[in-house]
């Protein structure tokens, strides 16, 4: 059986794996995604940030305050370094997105760019459920996920079926990809949630999705899933402050 331990154990493997290939990932993706852009003013946090890249140019394009946060130390120190050479102000913070450690309502947008594929599949409800918390009432979520039917994951599609079918992995659309240095090899795993998948786990958590679909930042044949959502104000406050209103008719 596929065990939490073995999630664990892929956790730290990209981690470590980012935090190794972090110079060479940052020079390769460092231009913001377009899709950040409809960030709200405010509070941001980027979540899995790597340098900060997008949580960056959103909040200097609105300007806000970033949060950048992401388990590889090497990278939240390039994040600083980024963010002080465009005069954005933000603080880095080490964590891993599992366990978020914010109050509630404290941001106005959370990015989510190519990370929320690196949670495994045992705390995704939770996090999706710690999303809504610290979102700020019509707060918005960012999201994106590379998409599984990259033709590039073909064969280890085929291989996971089997896999599971056998008992010998724990979700279907666990992948592995490479980063060759001149010194080794990293791997990095992603868990590659459809579009499906990804929308129903907001709901639970008591989102509303305002958009979603397939999504490419350039003109590349990869696609990604994304999922703008939202965070409704509480039914229980938009009641109060009914009653309140009638108070005057």
């Amino acid at each position: 059986m596929f065990r939490a331990k073995s999630y664990l154990y892929d956790t730290l493997v990209t981690r470590n794996s980012y935090t190794a290939i972090a110079e060479g990932y940052t020079s390769w993706r460092n231009k913001p995604w377009p899709i950040t852009l409809i960030s709200r003013p405010g509070t941001i946090l980027d979540l899995g940030s790597g340098a900060c890249v997008n949580g960056v140019e959103a909040a200097k394009r609105t300007n806000s305050y970033v949060v950048c946060l992401d388990y590889s130390p090497s990278m939240t120190r390039l994040a600083k370094k980024i963010a002080e050479r465009k005069n954005v102000p933000a603080d880095q913070i080490v964590a891993d997105m599992s366990l978020l450690p914010f109050r509630e309502n404290s941001f106005n947008t959370v990015l989510a760019i190519a990370s929320i594929h690196h949670v495994p599949p045992i705390y995704i409800d939770s996090l999706a459920r710690q999303l809504r918390a610290l979102l700020k009432p019509h707060g918005f979520l960012v999201a994106t996920i590379w998409s599984w039917r990259q033709p590039r994951f073909a064969a280890q599609t085929l291989l996971n079926m089997l896999e599971t079918f056998f008992g010998l992995l724990g979700y279907p659309r666990r992948y592995v990809a490479r980063w060759k240095t001149r010194r080794a090899t990293y791997e990095r795993v992603y868990y590659l949630y459809t579009l499906g998948e990804m929308t129903r786990h907001l709901q639970r958590a008591g989102l509303k999705i305002l958009s979603k679909g397939y999504y490419s930042p350039s003109k590349s044949t990869s696609q990604n899933v994304y999922v703008v959502a939202t965070k409704p104000s509480s039914p229980l406050r938009a009641l109060e402050r009914e009653s309140a209103l009638r108070i005057f008719e």
